[in-house]
């Protein structure tokens, strides 16, 4: 080949070359997938001019949760009974709109299958997630055990009488572990009273021991063990139901004792139970050294004595608002209103046909001025931490 034609030659190639590196810069400028060469990308600057988005405009592009109405925050506050054994109409309405939280009783429960069925219902119906209770005290005071749904417990006083505090704890996961695989959260044990009355009383041998240090060690054994089964635990009746025969269920207890006394002797239980508390119900007796009005269940005193003195921040509820203590001097609903307004954080109304008017009285409440929007809120919030939710989620549903 001769000098002038390999020039020829070379000059048609590099035509070439160019005209196919222009069809592919044009075919890449043209793709909807591509995306053009930054300013400054070398030196290491963003690979786009576009600001970055502020910290509020994320927030606003970000899924947030829906926040709870009114009422459904009101309704968080609420703990009711169910009617029968299977999902109805009734039911689905009470955990979609009525109450937070629902408690079994022995006419709700057949058996395994139907109990996991009846709560599954439950749960796929309700705003937020739902707490379901049972009363497993054991002894006289056993809804499952006494149905063969799970071990059942002899009565406190028996355990503490004849097995030690070790393995009180251990009977304790056993049943929690039995409770979850049930579908339950929460039970309402231990009692903490402390008492030497005699065992078929209000409280008698639902009580472990009538010495206050011994009456905590097995109640916080009991509670601990239930605690690592996955159950939440209540200690029970605040500030105690002990010192009095008379049964509540029927009327108004009345204990005229120092605060000092209450202090040494019924108390001693919550104090040193309080690590493995996640609820504390409150009794409907009425301590004068606290209030001389009201029971301790509708009392600010008592409120206050269970959170500032002995420290407790996690749920206060009630015990169950149909009990002639309270009916006998006001409605179910007037109770649960003065009782959310005075410091409680759940109302226990076991007659679930009330639950629609507690709800409805405490919305009405707050709209009125008569209830706080804040304490109804400082209510739900704790509901809402005891039911999982995480602090973002929480000021999210109450915002």
């Amino acid at each position: 080949m001769t000098r002038s034609r390999a020039g020829s030659a070379y000059w048609t190639d590099l035509a070439v070359a160019s005209a196919l590196a222009m069809i592919l810069a044009a075919a890449i400028l043209l793709s909807p997938s591509a995306e053009a060469p930054a300013f400054g990308a070398a030196s290491g600057e963003a690979a786009t001019d576009r600001p970055e988005p502020t910290e509020a405009q994320t927030a606003q592009t970000t899924p947030t949760c829906n926040p709870l109405s009114l009422r459904e925050r009101a309704a968080q506050t609420v703990l009711t009974g169910i009617p029968g054994t299977r999902m109805t109409d009734t039911t689905r309405t009470l955990v979609a709109r009525h109450a937070g939280s629902v408690v079994l009783s022995g006419e709700n429960i057949e058996g395994r299958r139907q109990v996991r069925r009846l709560i599954g219902g439950m749960r796929r119906h309700a705003r937020a997630r739902l707490l379901v209770a049972v009363d497993e005290e054991g002894g006289r005071v056993s809804r499952l055990g006494s149905e063969g749904l799970v071990t059942y417990l002899p009565s406190a006083r028996r355990l503490a009488r004849t097995r030690s505090a070790a393995e009180v704890r251990r009977l304790g996961a056993r049943l929690g572990r039995q409770m979850s695989d049930l579908g339950f959260d929460w039970n309402f044990a231990p009692v903490l009273d402390v008492t030497d009355a005699p065992d078929y009383t209000v409280i008698g041998d639902r009580s472990y021991s009538d010495d206050p240090d011994r009456a905590a060690r097995y109640g916080l054994a009991f509670a601990r063990g239930l605690r690592s089964g996955g159950i939440l635990t209540t200690g029970k009746h605040f500030p105690g139901h002990g010192r009095t025969a008379v049964d509540s269920h029927e009327r108004l207890p009345t204990v005229r004792t120092s605060l000092r006394r209450l202090w040494r002797r019924d108390l001693e239980p919550y104090r040193v139970a309080l690590p493995a508390l996640d609820t504390v119900m409150s009794a409907h007796v009425r301590y004068t050294a606290l209030d001389e009005k009201h029971p301790a269940s509708l009392s600010r005193p008592a409120s206050r004595l269970l959170r500032q003195r002995i420290g407790f921040g996690r749920l206060l509820i009630t015990d169950a608002l149909d009990m002639g203590a309270i009916t006998n001097r006001m409605s179910i609903v007037t109770a649960a209103k003065k009782a959310i307004s005075r410091g409680a954080d759940v109302a226990l109304v076991k007659v679930w046909s009330q639950a629609d008017d507690a709800t409805s009285r405490l919305a009405g409440a707050v709209r009125s001025g008569r209830l706080s929007r804040s304490r109804l809120d400082h209510a739900a919030g704790r509901v809402l931490r005891a039911k999982g939710y995480g602090r973002e989620k929480i000021a999210c549903l109450l915002g």
